[in-house]
Order: structure tokens, then sequence, then C-alpha cells
């Protein structure tokens, strides 16, 4: 197994807990270093009361506070200094070819350029990090998020019984994760797609470098709404049947999923199509596919179908250390497809 750079002598700050907030649960994973490999200690999930978090960043204070209270409490975690992303159009993520300048000059080049891409500068807050020096210039990559989001989750973390140690991007967690538990597609060009309740977010990576990111507002929601619409069900009831269909016989059901998982697939390969317009001579090894919609009833094969790529679900326990009696296998199946993010977090350190 390969040895995590953060396993390396000179890193000794302690990690933090994993807490992935999302528009409909809250995810937590704790870690921690055995003889130089991760071992996963805690792994829960909490439902959020439907409307406590209508857009993610936008946050009821309250209702998102018990649930991240109760999650601590039950866990009995001592480990209150926490890790949380940030994803959704609160968030941009962009590679930029500036003229050439030296480090220390170029938040100043950056402050004038940024402005092609966020008209309201006062309203972000951004930073970057250089990653090649070429003939034509300096390529970096610039991240942004809006202070009022960001002021959300401090305000909550406020209010909550924990300590907000790092505010990250859920696109960076993502591909953490995917490093530390797939480190023989590091040499790959592969594509990452984590489906949540309202963003999908979609990241292309080589080489532990981000080559693209991309959030799309579609998510397991809208397969919840199409049900409700076309049945004529209360939600509780279309959130349940979204999961059952490969067990419901009931061809209308099945139509309806299928119909979004083409709406779905069709914004993967628009996404992808922008990437390899962007590296016309880059091909794609492999996408692996994550969130809690993930898992949806012909849903992976209809990407396949639509982006001619391998598709494959992402196991973000992969290559961690578990104790079987702990977490057995079978929990691990059902809490993959929601933990990838909330284990890309639980890497980063205080």
């Amino acid at each position: 197994m390969k040895k995590p750079f953060d396993a390396l002598p000179w890193r000794k700050s302690p990690l933090a807990l994993g807490l992935d907030i999302g528009s409909a649960n809250v995810k937590l994973v704790e870690l921690k270093l055995e003889e130089g490999n991760y071992k996963l200690v805690k792994l829960a999930l909490h439902p959020l009361p439907q409307g406590a978090m209508p857009q993610r960043g936008i946050i009821k204070v309250d209702e998102v506070c018990n649930v991240v209270n109760s999650l601590l409490k039950d866990q009995g975690l001592r480990n209150r200094k926490v890790a949380v992303a940030i994803a959704g159009h609160a968030v941009i993520v962009k590679r930029l070819l500036l003229p050439s300048v030296k480090a220390e000059e170029a938040m100043d080049v950056l402050k004038v350029e940024i402005q092609r891409y966020i008209p309201d500068v006062e309203g972000v807050n951004f930073d970057y990090h250089i990653l090649s020096e070429k003939p034509e210039g300096t390529e970096l990559l610039l991240v942004a998020a809006r202070k009022d989001v960001v002021n959300n989750y401090l305000k909550l973390f406020d209010n909550c019984d924990a300590q907000l140690s790092i505010l990250d991007i859920d696109l960076f967690a993502l591909q953490n994760a995917f490093e530390v538990n797939y480190p023989y597609e590091l040499d790959n060009v592969v594509a990452l797609c984590d489906i949540g309740a309202t963003v999908m977010s979609i990241l292309v990576t080589k080489g532990g470098e981000c080559l693209f990111a991309r959030d799309v507002a579609v998510g397991g929601n809208m397969f919840t709404e199409e049900i409700q619409k076309e049945l004529g069900v209360g939600y509780e009831e279309a959130e349940l049947l979204k999961y059952r269909a490969a067990a419901e016989d009931s061809p209308k059901l099945r139509k309806v999923l299928e119909r979004v998982s083409r709406t779905v697939a069709l914004e993967i390969a628009k996404s992808l199509d922008f990437f390899l317009a962007a590296y016309p001579n880059t091909r794609i090894q492999k996408l692996y596919l994550t969130g809690g919609a993930s898992k949806l009833y012909g849903l992976s094969t209809t990407i396949a179908e639509r982006t001619g790529l391998e598709v494959e679900a992402f196991n973000p326990f992969n290559n961690l250390l578990i104790d079987a009696d702990r977490f057995p296998l079978d929990y691990l199946r059902e809490m993959a497809p929601f933990s990838a993010v909330a284990v890309g977090l639980a890497l980063r350190r205080v």
C-alpha cells in the first residue's frame, strides 16, 4: 500500500473530523493514522429536515446545528475540530494562464485579472495555487467562494458544539479521497462525478492535479420531483420509490427515472466535452461515480452509454484499514455513495 504524504514524519498535526453537510444529509467520517495508513474510526449519516439547507451554503442554522450536535453526541467524539466543504454556484474553480509573474506578484496581477470572471470581486474570498511556469506564461488554479456563504458556515459553527478548522472545496475533498483510495490510477486521466441532492460536481484529474472542475445544479431531487409529478405521490413516498425502483414492478416509475437519468448523463457529457475542447489530445480513461443519487436504478448505465466511458462506483473505503467487526461490508456498501467527500475532508490536517 502506498504510504500517504500525510504520514511522513514532519506531518504531525492531527487529522480533522470530516463533516460533509449536504442538502439532504450530514455525513461524518473520522480517520486515524496507523503504521502509515489511514484507518476508519467513525462513520455516520444523519438526514437533515426537509428545507434545512434549501441550497448548498444557504443554511437554516438552528435546524442544521441540531443535526450536527446530535451526530457528534451519538458518536461520542472527543475530536471537535471539523473540516467542512462548500460547493455549488458559491464556488468558482478555474485554471488561468497569466503573463509570467513572480510568485510574490501573482496576487496583485490576479486582482485585476479576476474581474474578467467575477465582476463582484469584493463579494468573494479567493486564493490561488501556481501550477507551472510555461513559455507563454504562469499557469495557476484560482479558487473563489462567496463571502456570504463562507459567513453562513462561520455562523453555523458559532452555534454548534464543534470548531470549524478547515473550510474546503468539495471537489478538492473528492480528489483527496480518490488519491488515497486509488493510487494506481494517479497516472491516468480520470473523471470524478459526485451527484448529490441538488448539485452535481464533476472533476477531471491526473497525477494529483485538477485539470477541470464544474458544478451543475442537477441532482437527486430532480428524480424525486419528477416521481411526485408523474405518480401523484408525496415527497417522502417519492424518495422511497426512487431507491426501490429495481424492486418495484412499475414501468411508469422506471420510465421517469430513465428520463431524468438521460438529463443527468447529458450534463455530464457536456461538461466532459468542455474539458476535451481545452485538452483535445487527451483521453479520459474512466469515470468514477459517487453521491447519494449515483446508485439510482439504471443511472450508471445511462451515463456510460451517453459518455462512451467505463463507469465505476467510487469506493471511498477502497484503500483504508477497516475493522470488519465495527464496519460490516454491507454497511460500507450502503454508506459508500454518501461518504466520498467526508472521507476526503477527514484526510485534512488541522
